[in-house]
């Protein structure tokens, strides 16, 4: 279980670190940047071990039927989220490519489309896939709690390896610094969303997270998303002339 919650956090950050790095994106192998062979091929697969580690850890832990869901049903919605997540990196994968080679232009039809594949489009889909393939996982786990109560020391390992995760995700999917720039308005809410909803079923039903590693790092990684863009926020609002202030205010407000 920690092993696989370890191959999740250290390849999530490994890929953003990797992804701001020039000279991954300069290296270029069959007319290909290194960086985007990674994250199409290598990131994922890795990625991939460790959900399967999970997985098997939870399924080995007897069953107490807390949620009413069928582990077929959970195990299916999340083997779909994880297809379809690695649909978006595809479709992201070509359209990255792609602009390398078309030329740039708002009259091109072909620039236009590209974008758009390039774009939003492949973004959502692939971080909308990725919440919801932990989130998956979060609610699997409630009716297979561990039978041996975390120590301090695993705690302090699934904390840390949730922020890591969280903060990971925060760059990569907040990269711009306007509150409607980029992906970050759904994509905020939806993270806040979740976690709430992972909150409300610990408090309903008074658990403790020590028998829970994975739903400790979900909620943790969560927790850090909507913390680290919050407190981004305010870091941009302080930056601000007065007048664009006001405009950030009411562009917040009014979302």
């Amino acid at each position: 279980m920690l092993t696989g919650i370890l191959i999740i956090s250290l390849v999530t950050f490994i890929a953003v670190i990797s992804y701001r790095r020039p000279r991954l994106e300069q290296r270029v192998v069959k007319q290909i940047p290194l960086i985007d062979w990674f994250n199409i091929f290598i990131f994922p697969m890795i990625f991939y071990f460790g959900l399967v580690m999970i997985v098997r850890n939870i399924m080995y832990r007897p069953r107490v039927n807390i949620l009413d869901f069928e582990d077929s049903l959970l195990l299916g919605a999340g083997t779909i989220f994880l297809i379809y997540a690695f649909v978006g990196l595809s479709v992201h994968f070509v359209g990255k490519v792609l602009s390398r080679y078309i030329i740039r232009s708002t009259m091109s039809k072909i620039y236009y489309i590209n974008e758009i594949f390039h774009g939003k489009l492949s973004h959502y889909i692939a971080y909308v896939c990725g919440y919801m393939v932990i989130f998956t996982l979060a609610l699997l786990e409630i009716n297979y709690p561990s039978t041996d109560k975390m120590n301090i020391l695993m705690v302090l390992i699934v904390v840390t390896a949730g922020a890591i995760s969280g903060f990971s995700a925060t760059k990569t999917i907040f990269y711009t610094n306007a509150w409607f720039g980029g992906h970050n308005k759904p994509l905020f809410f939806l993270a806040i969303v979740l976690l709430l909803v992972l909150l409300g079923i610990y408090r309903s039903n008074k658990f403790s997270f020590a028998y829970y590693p994975i739903n400790m790092f979900v909620t943790m990684a969560l927790m850090t998303i909507v913390s680290t863009f919050l407190f981004r926020q305010f870091l941009i609002y302080f930056r601000l002339s007065k007048k664009r202030r006001l405009k950030f205010l009411s562009r917040i407000l009014s979302a």
